[in-house]
């Protein structure tokens, strides 16, 4: 081996020392791999208080773990997930930086009334806050009440309030009615607190609740909210009909709604007949009361009065109160209605009129078309539209050379003209910059190559400088020689 390796030049030693070193490597480096604890994530997206909370608990525990993700990502051996995830679940730590009813759970008998409001109000806080994050869209939540103290002779002046700071994930945003639904949940809560005081904030403090304004702002802000919200739900069906038939980013639709949202109301009474089993015989009423009443007739009018009632000389009246039916009847018309719709889409295939028709049609059927409302729907293509504006702009320039067209827009083509060449000229310098550099950078490498293929010159020792200058002398002299030859001959 001692032979081998001094036979071995400086090349051969190194590459055997390397590979040498690096198979020592490789096999450390599997040995570590294979015989390395497995770790595995049993919670991720901790909050800093959660996870120190956490983290306590697995020391206590004698539990090994590691962190990721900055904190963020708790780790834990393989076949501990599972169980240690059960143990840290069943030991109520105050996660999400709040502590609910389980602050009552070792009560201090020596606690004071002060401590055991502070801690009723931690405890409905902290209830309040692990509701609100099951929320998909919510990160972090806080929640603060303001109650007022209130006494056995002591009657509270002002009126209980309550805030909720909301962090939300990356790309969410609540919608209004899950808003409104955290106020009626915080006041359904709390006692004597209306929804109306309970103010929701996001992570930048900009207030998600809206100011009572009075009752013509709220309807205004309602009427407006309707009004968008029946857009949205219009371009959404139209929208899925063009990207499903064109592709997404295929097409571009906007629709605009004009509600009816005025409330009316219409009461039609009428009066209904009894029925009677006889169907020829008029409809009448129902006899609730009979009165009778007779006189005696003097005279003539006696004798005219005998001869008109059964020939008797007395005279008798009669009255009937009839019970009719009565029916009333009260349709309410709620606002909301649409009174005229408007439906913009532009495609942006190139297509045909009989192809732009079937669209219309179809998108008319998707969004609910009523020509008798005076529904508009209006469908062309990009290619069309922008055809239509490039042969426009000739035109208008044309005017404007002649002196035709207004003062103010003859200043558009003048200025666009002017801007044309310089940015053409501009582009060219790049252009002609961007060659010149790419020469001298292949000059560059190219000569770089050059040296590096170019042989290197061999040195000569002295003993051959001694015998190539002996050599040029002896062909030094016998060209004289020869030349001396010439001559005498």
């Amino acid at each position: 081996m001692t032979e081998t390796w001094q036979r071995m030049s400086l090349a051969a030693r190194a590459g055997l020392v390397i590979g040498v070193l690096l198979i020592v490597a490789l096999t450390a480096g599997l040995g570590i791999w294979a015989y390395r604890a497995d770790y595995q994530i049993l919670f991720s997206d901790v909050a800093p208080a959660d996870a120190a909370s956490m983290t306590a608990e697995l020391d206590k525990m004698k539990t090994p773990y590691q962190l990721s993700d900055g904190g963020a990502t708790i780790l834990v051996p393989k076949e501990l997930v599972y169980k240690t995830r059960l143990k840290l679940m069943g030991k109520e730590l105050p996660l999400h930086g709040a502590v609910g009813f389980e602050v009552f759970n070792n009560a201090d008998f020596g606690m004071t009334e002060f401590v055991q409001k502070v801690n009723f109000l931690r405890a409905i806080q902290g209830e309040l806050t692990r509701t609100i994050l099951a929320i998909d869209e919510v990160q972090a939540a806080r929640v603060h009440l303001a109650l007022p103290e209130q006494g056995l002779f002591k009657k509270a002046q002002t009126k209980p309030k309550a805030s909720v700071t909301l962090t939300m994930k990356n790309g969410k945003e609540l919608a209004p009615e899950q808003i409104a639904g955290i106020q009626r949940l915080v006041a359904a809560s709390v006692p004597d607190i209306v929804s109306s005081d309970v103010t929701v904030l996001n992570q930048h403090g900009v207030a998600l609740t809206r100011v009572a304004q009075g009752e013509a702002a709220e309807a205004a802000l309602n009427q407006l909210d309707s009004k968008r919200s029946t857009e949205e739900y219009l371009l959404k069906k139209v929208n899925q009909v063009l990207d499903r038939t064109y592709g997404p980013g295929q097409a571009v639709a906007t629709v605009d709604v004009a509600l009816d949202l005025d409330q009316s109301k219409v009461t039609t009474e009428e009066v209904l007949p009894a029925k009677n089993p006889d169907p020829a015989a008029a409809a009448t009423g129902v006899v609730v009361r009979e009165r009778s009443s007779s006189s005696e007739a003097s005279g003539a009018a006696a004798a005219t009065g005998s001869a008109r009632v059964n020939g008797a000389p007395n005279s008798n009246t009669s009255e009937f109160d009839y019970q009719v039916g009565r029916r009333v009847e009260q349709v309410v018309s709620g606002g909301g209605t649409v009174k005229r719709m408007s439906i913009a889409v532009l495609v942006k295939p190139s297509m045909d009129e009989e192809q732009l028709a079937r669209l219309k049609e179809v998108v008319a059927l998707a969004a609910g078309f009523n020509s008798q409302r005076g529904d508009a729907v209006v469908v062309y293509s990009m290619h069309a539209v922008a055809n239509q504006v490039t042969a426009a702009a000739p035109l208008h320039a044309d005017l404007v050379a002649s002196g035709d067209g207004p003062a103010d827009s003859a200043a558009v083509p003048r200025e666009a003209s002017g801007t044309r060449p310089a940015a053409a000229a501009y582009q060219v310098g790049w252009i002609l910059a961007a060659l010149a550099t790419a020469v001298v950078l292949a000059a560059t490498i190219f000569g770089l190559v050059a040296r590096r293929r170019k042989p290197a010159v061999k040195r000569l020792s002295a003993a051959e400088r001694a015998q190539m200058l002996d050599d040029v002398r002896q062909w030094i002299a016998n060209g004289q020689q020869e030349a001396g030859g010439g001559r005498r001959s």
